[in-house]
């Protein structure tokens, strides 16, 4: 192998880095990188510092492209667009691919299963208080599967509410090969007050973790979502 291919594959190799270390983990909405380099939560904000890393691989990745004998003549926009377009995407889709035959494999049950995206909101109707849950559940495995929805509150949330675990009423089926299916519910809570009704919407709680549980007769997994979407 000559030099200038050897520099090519290490080069597509520093941006498939990029790529692998911004994939979200399993039953995690963190990735990879944030894993490592935690957010940094300041009163109501929050600063990704993690995505430093994969830019700063990126662009190293890039720049080599650019210097390559075999590019010297192709203009740097037509490279930048084919790798952000066309390799980068091929490489994510390589990832999502080795999971899949990963579960398609292994055939283990729910946790074949996982969150796509959710949001965990608290709304208000006259005297009732409510929390209103939707989500988006992909299965990368190969079989049916049935199963039910639990949602733990943060701490933040259970210290005035009394309860941290929530049933949702509703039975789910999933039919794999990365079939998607959408969660859209409401808990109705009676005994909310005003003086607690008050105490919840002075917390931080959409800045906590809410977890949740995905279980049958047979099988349970969590999975956490860091950046709860709120609406």
């Amino acid at each position: 192998m000559d030099t200038d291919n050897k520099k090519l594959f290490k080069y597509l190799g520093i941006i498939f880095i990029s790529v692998l270390i911004c994939y979200k983990l399993p039953h995690s909405s963190y990735s990879i990188i944030e894993y490592i380099i935690r957010p940094i939560r300041i009163n109501y904000t929050t600063i990704y510092l993690a995505g430093l890393v994969p830019l700063v691989l990126f662009i190293i990745g890039i720049k080599g492209l650019f210097k390559l004998k075999r590019n010297e003549k192709k203009s740097k926009f037509f490279i930048f667009i084919v790798t952000v377009f066309v390799i980068m995407p091929i490489m994510k889709w390589s990832l999502g691919f080795a999971r899949s035959s990963y579960h398609f494999i292994i055939k283990d049950g729910l946790n074949s299963l996982d969150i796509i995206d959710s949001k965990v909101n608290l709304g208000s109707n006259n005297n009732d208080f409510s929390i209103n849950v939707n989500m988006e559940i992909i299965d990368y495995g190969s079989s049916n599967k049935d199963f039910k929805v639990k949602v733990y509150l943060p701490k933040s949330l259970t210290d005035i509410l009394g309860e941290e675990v929530y049933d949702l009423e509703r039975s789910y089926n999933t039919y794999g090969h990365k079939g998607k299916i959408y969660v859209n519910e409401k808990i109705v809570l009676k005994n909310v007050n005003e003086k607690m009704h008050g105490e919840i919407f002075k917390t931080m709680w959409s800045f906590d973790p809410i977890r949740y549980e995905l279980y049958n007769n047979d099988q349970s997994i969590k999975i956490v979502d860091y950046r709860n979407k709120f609406l």
